[in-house]
């Protein structure tokens, strides 16, 4: 990935890929055919490389190196950043089916700072993938660890995601040519769409259920006195800590629809986030701490970013808010109102 809005981060990209490409060129035919690693880009910088873009005054890669790219390691396109790319790539980090990452990403600019590259680097080290965030960084593991990891971690191509996944959110590359489609694609402004009304029965639904430390003894209350309107639902997901507590104190019914993720530190928002964002949950129900501060707070905020992303979504962020849905939107009926564009 490089930053969206910086020519030399995105030059760079392509340098340190045609410096591969040229020392493999140099190694022999053999290896060039089987390169041992799958590339995974996020939309917005898969579309620079391989399009160009004229607002930046960049050149796609070569062609040559294009079909190298497609035919000897194969490629796999991310959702753009602003439609939440960088989120389903720290997902795959703590999925562990990515474990090098090389993110270029402007020095200069605040792009690096934003909440989702933040967790995205908080989470590299939490589960020991490799980043790489200069030329010389992936020059060095080229030449010193390239013939270590080709033999580590192997994953399925295409990747796989550990939800469901609906059309468009990856795109496993077909071996067309990418530099063929006119960058005019790129300029086009979409027109707002009308909203549209999805009545959805709760026994079709997800709901999430997330609490900073200090709120999960409300939140385990609130699932007790809302035991039968949970159970309504057809999942409950919830990070580590927050789902092992809940289950512990309600029925087995909850229990039995629960899907705990990893917990929050180990990147379960951001699993959350990534369910919120293929539309495999209909109601996040999060018990914001507002005056403790939390080691992962980038995380975190990349959950109420899914959310924003994803406007068909319910979000409900402390508990007051909370027992009213459940008492007046779900106590009682037996369908929600959503609406998507």
């Amino acid at each position: 990935m490089a930053s969206n809005d910086d020519v030399i981060a995105n030059q760079r990209l392509m340098t340190v890929i045609n410096q591969i490409y040229n020392l493999e060129l140099n190694q022999d035919s053999e290896r060039l055919d089987n390169f041992p690693f799958h590339f995974v880009f996020t939309g917005g910088t898969y579309d620079r490389l391989f399009y160009g873009d004229k607002k930046l005054n960049l050149a796609p890669l070569n062609q040559i190196v294009v079909n190298w790219l497609l035919n000897s390691c194969g490629l796999t396109r991310l959702k753009k950043t602003n439609e939440g790319g960088v989120i389903i790539l720290s997902d795959l980090i703590c999925q562990r089916k990515l474990s090098i990452v090389w993110p270029f990403f402007a020095p200069n600019a605040n792009h690096w700072q934003r909440n989702e590259n933040l967790a995205l680097t908080r989470l590299c080290d939490q589960w020991h993938a490799k980043r790489l965030m200069n030329i010389g960084s992936v020059l060095a593991w080229y030449h010193t660890e390239f013939e270590l990891d080709k033999n580590r971690n192997y994953q399925a191509v295409p990747l796989q995601l550990d939800i469901e996944t609906i059309p468009d959110n990856i795109v496993h590359v077909p071996l067309d040519t990418p530099s063929q489609i006119s960058n005019e694609l790129l300029c086009r402004q979409t027109i707002p769409s009308p909203l549209v009304e999805q009545p959805k029965r709760f026994e079709e639904m997800t709901i999430a259920l997330i609490a900073h430390d200090d709120m999960k003894p409300r939140m385990v209350e609130f699932a007790v006195d809302h035991e039968y309107e949970l159970g309504q639902f057809c999942a409950i997901l919830a990070t580590g800590t927050t789902g092992r507590e809940v289950a512990a104190a309600t029925n087995r019914t909850i229990g039995n629809k629960m899907i705990r993720y990893h917990s929050g530190p180990k990147g379960g928002d951001i699993e959350i986030a990534t369910a919120i964002l293929y539309g495999h949950c209909d109601v996040v129900i999060f018990f914001v701490d507002p005056l403790s501060p939390h080691p992962h707070i980038d995380d975190i905020r990349v959950v109420v970013q899914a959310c924003m992303v994803s406007d068909r979504v319910v979000m409900i962020t402390n508990e007051m808010h909370a027992r009213e849905f459940m008492t007046r939107a779900v106590r009682g009926k037996q369908q929600l109102k959503l609406y998507a564009i």
